[in-house]
């Protein structure tokens, strides 16, 4: 199910049916907007900044009701500047949709956030 959101993500479709409308989205500390927003809307935030984002090099390790997602993050912004990120994401699936998603700059992170590292 995460691999069918990043699919979406790729043709620019809807993933309101994968993804609950009071998703659990969760900034980092170090997160310039860092918290918690209740709200799918925000899994779109990225693209006001930089509309091109996108996420390559994906690798899914199954977590049991979490699934970690490690890529490179690249995108260019309004500006011109251009970034190129290794990150970590952890989704949470409940009920045949996407609860909960978390992002970190290190896939570390991620991975221990899942109880993987």
């Amino acid at each position: 199910m995460v691999r069918a959101i990043y699919e979406a993500w790729e043709q620019r479709a809807s993933t309101d049916h994968l993804v609950s409308p009071d998703l659990e989205y969760v900034n980092p500390p170090y997160a310039v907007e860092g918290g918690t927003v209740r709200d799918r809307k925000a899994l779109g935030g990225v693209l006001d900044v930089y509309p091109d984002f996108h996420i390559d090099d994906k690798r899914f390790i199954d977590a049991g009701d979490d699934v970690v997602v490690i890529g490179v993050a690249r995108g260019t912004g309004a500006s011109g500047v251009s970034i190129e990120l290794r990150q970590g994401y952890v989704w949470t699936i409940e009920g045949g949709r996407a609860i909960r998603f978390q992002w970190f700059n290190h896939p570390d992170e991620a991975l221990k956030a899942a109880g993987l590292g």
